[in-house]
């Protein structure tokens, strides 16, 4: 009887142990299965990021931008950095002589800026000047900037900036500052678009009442520069043009199944060029949409 016990719980034993390794492939061969099917929305994605590229470059080059919204559709685009959607892909064109020069952006609009999102006009000027004195070459500080002996964990650049994430270097930028001001920020700005200024900028540089007739007058496609000086009193000259391009940065996303891809790309057109484009900066944006995704995409 004893015996018979005995294998009885050796049968249970061996039972539960298959039972475990069965569990154990099945989770597995699950896993594969999810890692495969991620795998190959990454791979559609990635192949769909590229044919979107080509041919949002080929209309770009194709079309002038101010005869865009004649064209079939077409009538949804805009240069000012307002999403929408192009077969398929969502993006995002803004005109960079639309935004502030990140290596000298003006005082009254960082004043602006961080009194409206930092509660501070004060740190609108330290910035200014922080800014300044991190890319000329002396070590004497501005007042209220700073200089070699304000960096302890670092060196100044004591020269041009080189890249926009530069500015989370710059003393009294935080990463929340930075993430609200970098979409207003370009190192090609190559003049001044007054009617391609991202909504955002607009509010820092205008009243309200302008605001709100100048962005609805954009909305429905009837914004002019006679509108534009009528109602902000600025003369719209060769300095600040009421034009489009020849810069742009454009932002594309995207999603396929779990998987959603974003490229950045910075570039200048010249369709009548030999070279009809110059590729300023190129930037490939993955964030993971799940823990799947963050360990096989990245």
């Amino acid at each position: 009887m004893r015996q018979k016990g005995i294998a009885l719980i050796q049968v249970l034993l061996l039972s539960t142990i298959l039972t475990v390794m069965l569990l154990s492939m099945h989770h597995q061969a699950r896993q594969h299965l999810k890692l495969a099917q991620a795998v190959r929305d990454y791979t559609s994605a990635n192949m769909a990021l590229q044919s979107a590229e080509a041919e949002i470059l080929f209309t770009m080059l194709s079309t002038q931008p101010a005869l865009m919204h004649q064209r079939e559709g077409l009538q949804q685009w805009n240069f000012h950095g307002q999403p929408f959607e192009f077969n398929g892909v969502e993006l995002q064109v803004q005109d960079t002589s639309g935004l502030l020069n990140a290596a000298s952006p003006p005082e009254f609009l960082l004043t602006r800026f961080t009194e409206r999102y930092a509660s501070s006009a004060a740190l609108g000027r330290q910035l200014s000047s922080a800014l300044a004195d991190w890319q000329d070459k002396d070590d004497l500080p501005r007042l209220d900037g700073a200089e070699q002996q304000d960096y302890a964990d670092g060196f100044i650049r004591n020269a041009p900036i080189q890249y926009i994430e530069e500015w989370l270097f710059v003393k009294g930028v935080t990463p929340e500052l930075f993430q609200r001001i970098r979409p207003l920020l370009t190192l090609f700005p190559q003049g001044v678009n007054l009617n391609q200024q991202p909504d955002a900028l607009w509010q820092l540089s205008l009243d309200d009442t302008a605001y709100k007739e100048l962005h609805l007058a954009r909305e429905k496609g009837q914004l002019t520069s006679q509108l534009y000086e009528t109602v902000t009193g600025r003369v719209v000259d060769e300095f600040d043009r009421f034009s489009t391009g020849p810069g742009y940065r454009i932002n594309f996303t995207v999603q396929n199944g779990d998987v959603r891809l974003s490229r950045e790309m910075t570039f200048r057109l010249m369709p009548y060029q030999k070279q009809p484009f110059d590729i300023y900066e190129y930037r490939m944006r993955t964030p993971p949409t799940d823990i799947m995704n963050a360990v096989s995409l990245n």
